[in-house]
C-alpha cells in the first residue's frame, strides 16, 4: 500500500493520490462518538440509564496530487471510485490488520491550486462503526494472529491483543453435545465483537448460549435433526444484522422460528500482558519470573498449550483452575477471556455448534 489507504481494493496511489489528513483528522482510529440513553422523571430523584450506543463513524480523508493534469483522467477516475453511495472496505496503510466497511457520503470536494495540483477530500461513513480483523491466512481463526514474521508486528503488539503464536485461539466449534458445556472465546480487539452462532441437531425444548462475562444470552428453539443435520443445513443467528437463517451449502432462508431471543457479543481482551516468563512443576501453581503489578485474578494464562484461569495471585505466584500437567518454563501472555455456557432447558442433542466473529476495533 503506497498512497495511505485503499478503498474497494484500489490503492489511492493508483489514482495518483496521497493521503494527507488535516491535523484534527490525523488519528482516524479513535472511537466514534457514543450516545447515552437515559431518562429522568418529575418528582423522582435522579433518573435511569438504559445504556450507550455508538454513532456511525465518519471519515474525512484529505488527499493531494501533484503534477497531474486534471483533464488527463485523474479526476474521472477519482469520481468513478468515490461515487456517492458506493460501499466497500476501507483499509489504512498504518492499520493493515483491520478494515472498515464504509459508504461514500458525498461527492469528493476539490481545491485546485492550478490545473496540475490540488487537494481532494473524500467523506465516508461506516454505519457499522467498528473495524473488523482481516484474515491473513487460510484458516478461519487466522484473523486472531500476528506472527513475529509479519511486517507490522510491532505496531500490532502495541495496539491489539492479536496472538503471536499459532495454536492459542480457543476452539470455535464443538460437536456431539448432549449436556451443558462450558467454553471460552477470545476477542483480541479493542471493542466488543458481535457473534454469529451456527448450530445443527436437536435443541429439545430450548438451548441457551450464555456469555457470563457480558450477561448476554441467545436461545435456540424448535430445532431438529430433520431440518438441519439430516439435510446438511444449519440454523445461523447473526449478531450483527439480527437475522436468523436456515442455510445449506447453496441455499439460505429467513428462519426466525428457531430463535427465541437474544444475541451475544464478546468483550475485548486488549490490553493483554505479553512477555510473561513463567515456570511450573505440573500442579496448579505457576511461578512468575518477572514481576506483575496488575491484578490478574479472573484472567487466563496460556501454559502447556492450554488456557488456564487464574484463581489467586500472591507475590510472584498464581494458582490456576487445573493442574498444568507437566514441568517446564516458557514465555507466555495473560489476558481476559469470555466465559460462555451452552445449556439445554432439559435435553439436547447438538451435532455441531460454531461461533463466528472478527476481532473488533475502534
Amino acid at each position: 500500500m503506497e498512497g495511505g489507504f485503499t478503498f474497494c481494493g484500489c490503492d489511492i496511489a493508483e489514482l495518483g493520490l496521497e493521503y494527507a489528513p488535516e491535523n484534527e483528522n490525523t488519528y482516524v482510529y479513535a472511537p466514534t462518538e457514543a450516545e447515552i440513553h437515559d431518562e429522568t422523571f418529575d418528582g423522582h430523584h435522579g433518573g435511569y440509564a438504559y445504556g450507550a450506543t455508538k454513532k456511525p463513524k465518519e471519515f474525512i480523508l484529505r488527499c493531494f496530487f501533484e503534477e497531474k493534469a486534471i483533464d488527463r483522467g485523474i479526476m474521472t477516475r477519482v469520481y468513478d471510485l468515490f461515487r456517492v453511495g458506493k460501499s466497500g472496505k476501507l483499509v489504512f496503510k498504518r492499520k493493515p490488520w483491520c478494515y472498515y466497511y464504509v459508504t461514500v457520503k458525498s461527492r469528493p470536494k476539490t481545491e485546485f491550486t492550478n490545473y496540475l495540483n490540488g487537494l481532494i477530500t473524500i467523506t465516508m461513513t461506516a454505519y457499522y462503526p467498528f473495524a473488523r480483523g482481516i484474515n491473513f491466512g487460510d484458516t478461519e481463526d487466522h484473523a486472531f494472529y500476528n506472527l513475529p514474521s509479519d511486517l507490522y508486528h510491532d505496531d500490532v503488539v502495541l495496539n491489539t491483543g492479536l496472538l503471536n503464536k499459532e495454536g492459542m485461539v480457543p476452539s470455535l466449534s464443538y460437536t456431539n453435545l448432549t449436556s451443558q458445556k462450558s467454553i471460552i472465546l477470545f476477542n483480541p480487539g479493542t471493542e466488543p465483537a458481535q457473534v454469529g452462532i451456527a448450530a445443527s441437531g436437536d435443541s429439545g425444548s430450548g438451548v441457551t448460549i450464555k456469555n457470563y462475562t457480558t450477561g448476554q444470552e441467545c436461545k435456540l428453539v424448535a430445532m431438529s435433526k430433520a431440518v438441519t443435520t439430516d439435510v446438511n443445513k444449519e440454523v445461523f443467528c447473526d449478531g450483527i444484522n439480527g437475522k436468523t437463517l436456515l442455510r445449506g451449502a447453496a441455499t439460505s432462508e429467513i428462519a426466525f422460528l428457531y430463535h427465541d431471543h437474544g444475541f451475544i457479543e464478546l468483550e475485548p481482551a486488549f490490553p493483554i500482558l505479553r512477555n510473561v516468563f513463567i515456570n511450573y512443576t505440573g500442579n496448579t501453581t505457576i511461578q512468575l519470573i518477572n514481576n506483575i503489578k496488575k491484578d490478574v485474578r479472573g484472567e487466563y494464562i496460556f501454559a502447556n498449550n492450554k488456557w488456564l484461569k487464574i484463581l489467586t495471585q500472591e507475590n510472584n505466584s498464581i494458582i490456576v483452575n487445573e493442574p498444568v500437567g507437566i514441568s517446564g518454563e516458557e514465555r507466555t501472555c495473560i489476558c481476559k477471556m469470555n466465559e460462555l455456557s451452552i445449556e439445554p432447558d432439559s435435553t439436547m442433542n447438538i451435532d455441531r455448534i460454531s461461533f463466528s466473529y472478527k476481532p473488533t476495533f475502534a
